[in-house]
């Protein structure tokens, strides 16, 4: 019995000293975790709290990285692996107008921009009228006024100022700004400005006469042409030729309406001296009447015995 308990001893001791030369350094000696450096050291398990430039005990578990402070882990993805940071660099940049210049290039609009001398904007495409003018480049829409350049104008209202109109198209100088040339209509012709007007006299394209007996009321009208429809008369002619006796001044009116009745847009008087007659002749003129009315030229009574009075006007009706 004796003997089996000197083997027993003997054993473990062997064992104990075999694990003391593989491990000099074993585990049960220190007083905490440790970690193999080698098949026979090991080394202290080390907090991160214990500061950097360390060469040992760090283990090869989930890699942090310090940030000054605390350690974090790191992070990757299963396709790229570990991400590596040259700079730091803030989260993604959703791209919007007045985009600021970046303070670094890894900060980069996504998008197309267009540089507008402070900030960046995004790129406009041609989908719509009434664009904002962000986003769009100083290029191809642009003229030179001798000093610098201009973007150039459309033509979307009176008053434009001088700048960025092309010196041809559809609009006229008036020795200070650029004006849209009027056509003729309605509303133009009854307005009390003359904007976009060119020098130019209208073309007659209606002609109304009268030549009564002697001792008549001379008198003749442009029917009313419906609707919006407004005459404009461009000339008048009256006549009064005396026989045997003279003619004393008689009134010639211009009615905007019905004969005898309409408004008196204009009158002229006249008179004949005995086996003479007199006329008055006016071309040049633009006397607008109302909308759906007619128009009439007419003396205001009827002249002497033996005195015969003639009317004639010529003009044009807008739409």
């Amino acid at each position: 019995m004796k003997n089996k308990l000197i083997m027993a001893l003997l054993v473990a001791g062997l064992l104990l000293g075999g694990a003391l030369v593989a491990f000099p350094q074993s585990v049960t000696t220190l007083a905490g975790l440790a970690v193999a450096q080698s098949s026979t050291k090991w080394n202290r398990l080390k907090d991160m709290a214990i500061g950097d430039a360390q060469t040992n005990g760090a283990g090869l578990f989930t890699p942090c990285l310090f940030n000054g402070v605390t350690c974090d882990r790191a992070r990757g993805t299963i396709a790229g692996g570990q991400d590596v940071a040259i700079k730091s660099v803030s989260g993604g940049v959703t791209p919007s107008d007045a985009f600021a210049n970046p303070t670094n290039a890894l900060t980069a609009f996504s998008l197309s921009g267009v540089w507008n001398g402070t900030t960046w904007d995004r790129f406009r495409s041609a989908s719509a009228d009434a664009l904002a003018i962000t986003g769009i480049q100083a290029a191809g829409s642009m003229l030179f006024n001798g000093s610098s350049n201009d973007r150039e104008r459309t033509a979307s209202a009176d008053n434009l100022a001088a700048t960025g109109i092309p010196a041809a198209g559809n609009m006229g100088f008036d020795g200070t700004t650029f004006d849209r040339l009027i056509s003729e209509s309605n509303t133009n012709n009854t307005g009390v400005t003359s904007s976009g007007v060119r020098y130019a006299t209208q073309l007659s394209t209606w002609s109304q006469t009268n030549t009564p007996a002697v001792a008549t009321i001379a008198t003749t009208s442009k029917a009313a042409g419906g609707g919006t429809v407004r005459h404009v008369a461009t000339s008048i002619s009256a006549c009064i030729a005396a026989n045997a006796t003279a003619q004393v001044p008689i009134l010639v009116h211009l009615r905007d309406g019905a004969a005898g009745a309409g408004t008196i847009i204009r009158t002229w008087a006249i008179s004949a001296v005995i086996s003479e007659s007199h006329c008055v002749d006016l071309a040049g003129l633009n006397m607008t009447g109302s909308a759906n009315t007619a128009m009439t030229l007419e003396t205001a009574a009827a002249p002497a015995a033996g005195v015969q009075a003639t009317v004639s006007f010529t003009g044009y009706s807008t739409p």
